[in-house]
């Protein structure tokens, strides 16, 4: 029984990593939407009669949707690349793997 992690399939991998890259983008252009809605309410209600501070706590909410946004974003981007090299490295191992069994004997190799 082994203690590491059991690849089955590499490919499914790389498909996770190519996911993750898209929700990251998805996730910073739907993030935007509502920051820029926000902000502009938050312009909307400061100054003139609004004097309340509606305007600066809309701003400030903005401004934290944003960093989430962002963050979210960013942790998705790194899930992608961690996938995409995990994938990469386990498929050039075995490639290699299999490279020295052929070279060693003329049987078949084990890995394929």
């Amino acid at each position: 029984m082994s203690d590491g992690t059991d690849i089955d399939d590499p490919t499914a991998l790389n498909r996770a990593g190519s996911g993750a890259h898209e929700i990251a983008g998805r996730t910073r252009t739907t993030g935007a939407h509502p920051v820029d809605e926000t902000r502009s309410a938050s312009r909307d209600f400061a100054g003139g009669n609004w004097d309340g501070g509606l305007g600066g706590a809309l701003s400030g909410l903005a401004q934290t949707w944003s960093i989430q946004v962002s963050s979210l974003a960013e942790k998705c981007e790194g899930l992608s690349r961690q996938c995409g090299s995990s994938g990469l490295l386990y498929q050039n191992t075995e490639a290699a793997n299999t490279q020295t069994m052929r070279s060693l004997s003329g049987e078949p190799s084990p890995f394929g």
